[in-house]
């Protein structure tokens, strides 16, 4: 039986993952929906009730969370979401646009014709995505994130997709992104879409240096809206 082989392969009590690494990916998941804010304390004894975990199970997500940079825990205090600083944000903005212009400059000079045309259909996605008053922001910054992995997933630059990747992973980077403050309404999707649109146009005409500078102001545009919401 096709269960079988596949049981043979992967044993049941490996594949699945352990009830506290399962909580903290749901805490997370509320993290980047906003359900949870930085800042916010996180009571173990209210976890295990919503949750319906033991007080331990919640503790072991708490310090696993805390490894990773999401949780801050303090003696006497307990746990709360970790917060980031104008300066944080300022910083992980200024790494990514560097890195992304450097991936749209190569993007442009190396990319085959089906590169650039995935990136056109995706651009024209992102366009009508934009224009929609139901888009929710989460949903549309996906489509961004996939914008950006085509770009620095087929620049030509090996090292770069790790680089930009791990940045990603940054815990911080993730409570910056998990808001989506920078695609919170109409506008700021369009503006987006709008810069994603200049970054294809420069790709078609092979303009590397063009390429470059529309996907850093992509990013620094980015950057301000998401400043506007954080001195708000």
């Amino acid at each position: 039986m096709a269960t079988g082989a596949l049981s043979a392969e992967i044993p049941l009590g490996r594949s699945v993952k352990p009830l506290s690494e399962r909580l903290a990916d749901r805490i997370l998941e509320d993290v980047k929906a906003g359900r949870l804010t930085p800042g916010e304390r996180l009571k173990e004894e209210e976890l295990a009730q919503t949750h319906a975990v033991s007080r331990a199970t919640v503790r072991e997500a708490l310090i696993a969370l805390a490894r990773q940079g999401h949780v801050v825990r303090t003696p006497r205090f307990g746990a709360r979401i970790a917060e980031f600083s104008r300066h944080d944000l300022d910083d992980l903005f200024e790494l990514r646009a560097a890195l992304l212009a450097v991936a749209a400059g190569r993007f442009a000079r190396e990319a085959d014709a089906t590169g650039r045309q995935t990136l056109e259909t995706m651009v024209a996605k992102l366009e009508k995505a934009a224009a929609d008053a139901a888009m929710q922001p989460q949903a549309f910054a996906g489509q961004s994130i996939r914008l950006q992995a085509l770009l620095t997933g087929q620049c030509g630059n090996t090292h770069l997709p790790e680089i930009y990747g791990r940045l990603a992973q940054m815990g911080t980077w993730q409570l910056i992104r998990g808001q989506a403050s920078s695609f919170l309404n109409v506008e700021d999707r369009r503006e987006s879409a709008t810069d994603w649109r200049s970054v294809a146009e420069c790709v078609a005409r092979s303009d590397i240096g063009g390429a470059e500078r529309a996907a850093r102001l992509l990013l620094e545009h980015s950057a301000e809206r998401v400043r506007q919401r954080y001195e708000e």
